[in-house]
C-alpha cells in the first residue's frame, strides 16, 4: 500500500466537501443523471487516493467514470453497466476476504499518534498567527 498523503479524518473531510460541491453543481444545472455518478464517484476516489489506497481508487474510477461515460455517450448500457458493477463488487469481495489481514493495534496507535501530532502542529500554527 502506498503511503497516505494525509490522515483519514482530513481525507474524509475533503471528500465530503467535494461531494457537497458536486451536489450543488448538479442541482444548479439540473444534471442529475449521469452527473450523480461523478458526484458520488469522484469524492470516493479522492479519499482513497489521499489515504494511500491507489488500487481502490482505480477500481472506483473505473466503475463510476465507466457508468458516467456509458450513459453520457449512449453506449449500450445493458451490457456495460452490469459488467462494471460486477467488477467493483467482486473486487470488494475478494479484497475483504482474501486481501491483507485487518489492521493491527500497532497500526491504529501509529495513526492516532500521527493525527495528534498534526493537531498539535495546527494549534502551534494558529498560536503563531
Amino acid at each position: 500500500m502506498a503511503q497516505p498523503i494525509m490522515s483519514k479524518r482530513k481525507a474524509q473531510s475533503l471528500s465530503f466537501a467535494l461531494f457537497l460541491i458536486g451536489l450543488a453543481i448538479i442541482t444548479y444545472f439540473k444534471y442529475w443523471w449521469p452527473g450523480l455518478m461523478l458526484t458520488v464517484g469522484l469524492p470516493i476516489a479522492l479519499k482513497q487516493y489521499l489515504v494511500g489506497k491507489r488500487f481502490d481508487m482505480i477500481i472506483s474510477l473505473i466503475v463510476f467514470l465507466g457508468a458516467f461515460i456509458t450513459v453520457q455517450f449512449d453506449i449500450k448500457w445493458e451490457v456495460v453497466l452490469p459488467v462494471l458493477f460486477t467488477i467493483g463488487g467482486l473486487y470488494v469481495f475478494f479484497r475483504e476476504f482474501f486481501g491483507p489481514k485487518d489492521i493491527t493495534e500497532a497500526d491504529i496507535e501509529e495513526n492516532q499518534n500521527k493525527e495528534i501530532e498534526e493537531e498539535e502542529e495546527e494549534e502551534e500554527e494558529e498560536k503563531k498567527n
